[in-house]
């Protein structure tokens, strides 16, 4: 009796072993996603300070090859050509100055989407002086390689520019 019940002592420890063993490789990666979002944070300030040099070549770059633009009034600018073609557009307006900031960036738990959620201020000299314009904005972010790339980027304004 005594080696039975050694042998069913034996074996539940075993058993628990094993079954906390497989629970460890069950586990799921470690959350990365405070880092990634870390990541996006620095890449919009690298597309700020890309702005305020009008460096409209090194802004498509920020996109995937497929990375979209949807600027309001204005035709889907997808791929870098059509990209760098529309922000040097935008950068080549009298007065064009751009700011923006992330209300909220949410990665999802995979690590290779998030969402970038904000506003915007734009500043431009039209025909009857300043005119400046404040508005929300959407950006789909991928990882590309382990790095992040815009791949679709969509605005509007909150109103009528104001002079």
């Amino acid at each position: 009796m005594l080696n039975a019940k050694a042998l069913l002592i034996a074996g539940f420890s075993g058993l628990l072993i094993a079954c906390s063993a497989s629970g460890v490789a069950d586990k799921p990666a470690e959350d990365n996603r405070a880092a990634h979002e870390q990541a996006i944070r620095n890449t919009n300030e690298q597309w700020l300070a890309l702005i305020r040099d009008h460096d409209a070549p090194a802004v498509s770059m920020l996109y995937t090859a497929d990375g979209a633009m949807m600027a309001p009034g204005a035709p889907i600018a997808q791929g870098q050509p059509a990209l760098e073609a529309a922000w040097g557009g935008l950068m080549q307006m009298p007065g064009f100055v751009l700011t923006f900031e992330a209300d909220e960036i949410v990665v999802a738990s995979g690590g290779d989407m998030a969402l970038d959620r904000g506003t915007y201020e734009l500043s431009l000299d039209g025909p009857d002086g300043a005119t400046k314009d404040i508005g929300k904005y959407v950006v789909v972010w991928r990882n590309v390689d382990g790095q992040w790339k815009v791949a679709a980027d969509i605005f509007n304004s909150d109103g009528a520019p104001t002079n």
